[in-house]
């Protein structure tokens, strides 16, 4: 009875302790659903992160970071914009591209941007879809994306920028544009056009003929559309080719080395 008594203490204060914690420690919350699985009779299941793609970050790919990490690829998902295009500008200044092309223009922000960190000789194209298009398209794209492309005008960003002299605006359908005279020719690609699942393969498809071997593919919002996360995950677990894919921490950014 001493034993029992000794025990049903002892388990009484790690239970307490389990509450207590739960909500700031992992290994306690853990500890708290095996016991409830005990009373329900049933496995505990946690929820799997679809997005298996391995991430990597900007201090890992510019390899400037000293500092020591746990779990942090364990965070939750989700992306700051600002950080995004830091990230991209930060990429583009590590690799100096002088061939670039973008599949998605709308206002211009990311083309600027990229534009300000290239060298005076770099030659930036972007392809938008425009508006008087919007019915033609050789494939569905989400409804989601409709208000990005019903627009007075693309590229409003770097239409009086300095910069607009390394940037040529192109116009069509990513789905039926003859990317034939950018094949083999680009040093660096940021895919983000439709997000609908039959372009994000034709876009990338398209990508990989257009850029060089040891140029970067860049596609966004990998964790933002099913589109893109649904192909980036086929691509990278049914091609040997994608193996090199990595996500960057903290962005919906995916990126390759060709």
């Amino acid at each position: 009875m001493i034993n029992f008594i000794k025990l049903y203490l002892g388990l009484f204060r790690r239970v307490v302790s389990s509450f207590l914690l739960s909500p700031f420690d992992e290994k306690e919350r853990v500890r708290i659903a095996t016991l409830y699985a005990v009373y329900q009779e049933r496995k505990v299941t946690f929820p799997e992160d679809p997005y298996i793609i391995p991430k990597t970050d900007i201090f890992e790919i510019e390899n400037q970071d000293t500092a020591i990490y746990e779990g942090v690829d364990e965070c939750g998902f989700g992306h700051i914009t600002e950080f995004e295009l830091k990230v991209i500008c930060h990429i583009v200044r590590k690799y100096q591209p002088k061939t670039i092309f973008e599949i998605g223009t709308f206002e211009g922000r990311t083309t600027l941007n990229i534009a300000l960190n290239t060298t005076a000789d770099a030659k930036i194209f972007t392809l938008d879809l425009p508006a008087s298009e919007l019915d033609k398209t050789s494939m569905n794209i989400e409804a989601g994306e409709v208000a990005y492309v019903d627009k007075k005008e693309s590229g409003g960003r770097f239409l009086g920028s300095p910069q607009k002299v390394k940037i040529t605006q192109l116009y069509g359908d990513s789905g039926t544009y003859d990317f034939s005279l950018y094949a083999n020719t680009i040093d660096f690609m940021f895919v983000d056009g439709s997000h609908a699942h039959d372009y994000v393969i034709n876009d990338t498809e398209k990508a990989l003929k257009m850029v060089k071997k040891g140029g970067v593919i860049l596609w966004h919002d990998y964790t933002n559309w099913e589109g893109v996360k649904d192909v980036l995950n086929n691509f990278y677990k049914n091609h040997a080719g994608f193996s090199t894919l990595r996500h960057i921490g903290g962005t919906s950014i995916v990126m390759m080395i060709r």
